[in-house]
């Protein structure tokens, strides 16, 4: 398929078979979960002048 698109012999087929695609990867991304996992926190940077002074 990565070069020549889906073969199948008949148009129809073909159709039956992109869309069979389609919903395989909506389905691959979808959350098992019903309600979404918060994200996590934010990374505390430092400010620049500080990130400067630190030696490595």
């Amino acid at each position: 398929m990565a070069n020549n698109g889906i073969q199948a012999p008949t148009l129809a087929a073909r159709i039956a078979a992109s869309r069979r695609f389609a919903a395989l990867m909506i389905q691959a991304f979808r959350t098992s979960s019903p309600t979404p996992f918060p994200l996590p926190p934010v990374p505390r940077l430092l400010p620049a002048e500080s990130a400067l002074a630190v030696k490595h």
